[in-house]
């Protein structure tokens, strides 16, 4: 079978991280965005990339895969009717991404994207400004976790709305 709209959504949506996906705005479309996308896949592997697909988004549960394919990827959703293959352009994925990245958007991905990674700059790894490791666990690290925890998810919300799942949800931004 073949992809449907849904699976098109998905393979851009789930193929980028909320960095991965500013690196791949930042870049004009030309070679360039292709070249850096098809570096991220062969970088994942010969075997290419492997999720599953949670509760809530458009078969649950199913299997899918990316693999490099020149210019590309081949996408397989591996459903209970039966898996759908095919093979999508980096311009696809660059479309994609094109018709809802606006202004505020791309602004919040930004924000949320640098604000995530100085805060991880941040990290101490160990206790040895500390009296003993459950101080620095009390003083440092529990506030610290809290505050990564809560940037990584602003930074999903920001990619969230350039690349939101296809079950119809309100816009964050």
């Amino acid at each position: 079978m073949n992809l449907n709209d849904n699976d098109l959504a998905m393979a851009a949506r789930d193929f980028f991280n909320p960095t991965q996906l500013l690196e791949f705005a930042d870049l004009p479309f030309t070679d360039s965005r292709t070249l850096r996308a098809g570096q991220l896949l062969r970088e994942r592997g010969e075997q290419g990339m492997c999720l599953r697909r949670l509760p809530g988004e458009p078969d649950a549960g199913a299997m899918c895969s990316w693999v490099w394919r020149p210019g590309g990827f081949r996408y397989a959703v591996d459903t209970a009717d039966g898996p759908r293959i095919g093979d999508l352009s980096w311009r696809q994925v660059s479309q994609l991404v094109d018709e809802r990245l606006t202004p505020v958007r791309y602004g919040a991905l930004r924000q949320a994207v640098t604000a995530e990674a100085e805060h991880r700059r941040s990290y101490f790894p160990g206790p040895a400004p500390f009296r003993d490791a459950d101080t620095w666990r009390a003083h440092f690290y529990r506030q610290w976790a809290h505050t990564a925890s809560a940037l990584e998810l602003r930074s999903q919300a920001a990619k969230d709305a350039i690349l939101p799942t296809p079950q119809p949800q309100p816009p964050l931004f």
